[in-house]
């Protein structure tokens, strides 16, 4: 009977010798950023969950009071 696990790295031989991480590129923390980081950034977010928010009372007052 197979498991999942059987073409998994770790069942491998040699696996215990290879380190994944050893061989990874190395990024500047500035290069590794994915997002935008300007402030208004910060407005968007807050507006999007205050949006959330206002919508989820609304429908609570809708169908529970």
């Amino acid at each position: 009977m197979s498991s999942r696990f059987d073409n998994d790295i770790i069942d491998r031989p040699g696996a215990a010798q290879r380190d994944p991480v050893a061989n990874a590129p190395r990024k500047s923390t500035e290069d590794a950023r994915q997002g935008e980081t300007r402030n208004e950034m910060r407005y968007v977010l807050g507006f999007g969950v205050a949006g959330v928010v206002v919508a989820f009372a609304i429908i609570y007052a809708i169908f529970w009071l």
